[in-house]
């Protein structure tokens, strides 16, 4: 399968400037550090640029599409720390991105990303683009999609890399048990695509935390016999992120069941 073409340029390490022939002119960034979308080509490629050389050098470690978007999976640096991201793509007709959507985990190092970008471009994008801001007024009960698969078992070394803590959970018992947790601070998931190989489930979904809403991304890698042995999940936006892991981080100090979660679970170590 050929690269696509977002990813080629990233990888050549391509100027700001050279984006103009891959994004669509009303192009809409929905960026993991920001609550609203950025549009037009000269907003998004000196954000793009900008994300680019805080993060970079990139390396992509999966690309897969559907007829819907493509969805691309790297690893960065920011400060020495590894900062995993998932770019999802939808192109128009005319083969440019019209929509970008970025997702990072986890949270202590997209708080260093956040953070280097907001010393960069607060003087030009608004203070409510980096707030959770009022909660959205929901009228009538919430709609679900359609899209489920039945729940698929998990193996019993299985490697849980969350959005909200710092390091991993490992074993059954310890990631059902990190999931409960953040279960009991998210609402239900509502899914809008699934992209399944006989190894691979990748689940996009939205969400929120605490009325704050959010977008998330599921990656489970399946072993020889169909069971789940690595998950990673990625959310967006930052602000609201923080909400589900202030909650998470209190409701771990107060719950038993999840006092295994001890503080080096929740901050960063002292050096990358």
């Amino acid at each position: 399968m050929a690269k696509h073409a977002f990813r080629v340029a990233i990888e050549k390490g391509a100027r700001k400037e050279e984006f103009g022939d891959i994004f669509a002119a009303d192009v809409a960034l929905y960026a993991p550090m920001l609550t609203k979308p950025v549009r037009g080509v000269e907003q998004v490629r000196n954000i793009v640029g900008l994300a680019s050389r805080i993060t970079g050098p990139i390396k992509y470690t999966l690309e897969i599409n559907d007829p819907r978007q493509s969805i691309l999976l790297w690893n960065g640096k920011v400060d020495g720390f590894t900062l995993q991201g998932a770019t999802i793509l939808v192109d128009g007709e005319d083969g440019r991105v019209r929509e970008m959507r970025v997702l990072m985990r986890s949270w202590p190092m997209v708080t260093l990303f956040r953070n280097a970008m907001h010393k960069e471009l607060s003087v030009r994008v608004p203070a409510d683009f980096w707030e959770v801001g009022s909660k959205p007024i929901f009228t009538g009960q919430r709609v679900f999609t359609p899209i489920a698969l039945k729940p698929i078992a998990m193996a019993p070394g299985v490697e849980l890399h969350s959005p909200i803590l710092a390091r991993s959970v490992k074993g059954k018992a310890a990631v059902e048990a990190a999931l409960k947790m953040a279960h009991a601070v998210q609402s239900p998931s509502s899914y809008t695509s699934v992209i399944a190989t006989p190894k691979l489930l990748v689940e996009l979904f939205d969400c929120d935390a605490d009325g704050y809403p959010m977008e998330g991304l599921w990656v489970s890698k399946l072993n020889e016999q169909g069971q789940i042995n690595d998950l990673t999940v990625y959310l967006r936006p930052y602000s609201a992120v923080t909400v589900l892991r202030n909650k998470a981080k209190e409701l771990a100090a107060n719950t038993k069941e999840f006092a295994f979660l001890t503080a080096e679970y929740w901050e960063l170590p002292k050096s990358a």
